[in-house]
């Protein structure tokens, strides 16, 4: 029952560790810990090269020695000394077992730095592309985000709504327009109207009266409104008289108007 209940505990705090988790900060500490890698890796291959090194002046010191004692004894035996030589020879011999081991020594060191190197440069090739995987997918990261915050602010949306209300907006500015043209038709002046509506009649009423005269009818008195509004009153008593002076007499009368 315990085991159960720790297994529980376990699930839930795994769940809200991921629920937690950031991908862009955990991308960053991954990647920093590789280059940590690469850093120590590159510090070790440093020191290998060092100690390469070392190993060789040593190596060079050793062999120097050697022949350096190796010459002694030959002097020694030059000069009839076995014993001296015999001394020379053994500590040449010193030189030369140190010169052997380090030698020995420098091989393996050798192989060493050359795995080191080997090793850093797979390592470095694996920071390189860690640093652009890291890139990539902080920017994927980035677009997931600004998708899901974008998709929840469709969800609260409601497109028909905002519709409705433009439209019943659009009813009450075309409710409103009306009326305005309709106060200002009422506004107007009336009388000015009256008059306005005779425009376009003058020549209408001047034909007919040139018609009336042509068959010796007398014409009634008319208001007649010409293109710059002014009002004439035609008060001409027409008789039997001859017609075709009273059709010029109206024409003349247009004419002047």
């Amino acid at each position: 029952m315990l085991d159960r209940l720790v297994q529980v505990i376990k699930a839930a705090f795994n769940a809200l560790l991921g629920k937690v988790e950031d991908p862009q900060m955990m991308l960053e500490q991954s990647y920093n810990e590789l280059q940590s890698n690469v850093i120590s890796v590159r510090q070790a291959v440093a020191q290998a090269i060092a100690t390469e090194k070392q190993l060789e002046r040593e190596l060079q010191k050793n062999k120097d020695q050697a022949a350096t004692w190796q010459n002694r004894a030959a002097m020694a035996v030059q000069q009839n000394s076995d014993e001296l030589a015999r001394q020379a020879l053994q500590r040449k011999q010193q030189y030369a077992q140190a010169a052997a081991d380090l030698e020995t020594q420098l091989k393996t060191q050798k192989e060493a730095t050359a795995g080191l190197r080997q090793r850093l440069g797979e390592l470095e090739n694996e920071l390189q592309k860690a640093n652009t995987k890291k890139q990539v997918l902080i920017a994927r990261d980035k677009a997931a985000k600004a998708t899901i915050k974008a998709n929840e602010i469709l969800s609260k949306t409601n497109t028909s709504g905002a519709l409705s209300v433009m439209e019943r907006m659009e009813s009450k500015v075309q409710e409103k327009e009306a009326k305005a043209l309709a106060l200002g038709e009422l506004s107007g002046d009336s009388l000015e109207k009256q008059f306005k509506s005779f425009e376009g009649k003058s020549d209408i009423e001047l034909e007919l009266l040139a018609l009336k005269g042509e068959m010796g009818k007398t014409a009634e008195p008319k208001l007649i409104n010409t293109d710059k509004q002014d009002a004439v009153l035609l008060e001409r008593q027409l008789d039997n008289v001859d017609s075709s002076i009273e059709v010029q007499e109206v024409r003349e009368l247009k004419t002047n108007d």
